[in-house]
């Protein structure tokens, strides 16, 4: 078990299923707390997407590097982007450097809840679950909330995509407060409106 470290706000964000805006939401947080607030972040991507790395191909070189500040046992499979660090293989090792003083804020992408990373998303301070209320990924959402048995216990639940009228059923049907995730085309820069947001669903 990872300990945590009293002063790092360790979030954890998972999706319900593929595409839901959990990665987006991970890399437009990050870029809030450290623009707006200016908390020294990471974002660990703990799931098999390789979008991170993905992301690194198509920066030009001029715009990351590697931080010098980190170990590089530590720090060998991240980069920095506009002053947030990102790994792009987490696992225990990864996240206890990162709790060694590093940051303030570490920011974990789980991508599609699973079995496997529930226990280690359950131990996040801030657990966020992302879910899409498009007809062709509601159902997925509303099997999630099914099958828990305790819902609202401190989750912050959010969607990006679908009705109102789809959101205001599901809160009413399970009890639940689904936040509306504002739209945003760029994750890397967050406007006042998003950092409102955001500051909202972090305090």
């Amino acid at each position: 078990m990872v300990r945590l470290v009293e002063t790092v706000r360790l979030i954890g964000i998972v999706g319900v299923c593929r595409g839901t805006g959990a990665t987006h939401l991970a890399v437009q947080m990050a870029n809030c707390l450290v623009s707006w607030m200016q908390r020294r972040t990471a974002v660990i991507e703990w799931n098999p997407h390789g979008d991170f790395a993905s992301a690194e191909i198509l920066m030009r070189a001029d715009e990351h590097k590697r931080s010098g500040q980190k170990t590089e046992e530590i720090f060998r499979r991240g980069y920095s982007l506009l002053e947030v660090d990102y790994y792009k293989e987490g696992n225990p090792r990864i996240l206890a450097g990162c709790m060694e003083g590093l940051y303030d804020d570490i920011i974990i992408d789980f991508g599609q809840m699973r079995r496997e990373i529930r226990e280690e998303w359950l131990r996040c301070g801030t657990k966020i679950v992302t879910a899409s209320l498009t007809e062709w990924k509601l159902y997925a959402f509303l099997e999630f909330l099914n099958g828990e048995i305790r819902l609202g216990n401190g989750w912050i639940y959010a969607a990006a995509f679908g009705g109102e009228d789809t959101r205001r059923k599901i809160e009413q049907r399970f009890g639940i407060s689904l936040k509306r995730i504002p739209l945003s085309v760029d994750a890397y820069a967050v406007d006042r409106r998003v950092k409102d947001w955001l500051e909202g669903i972090l305090k």
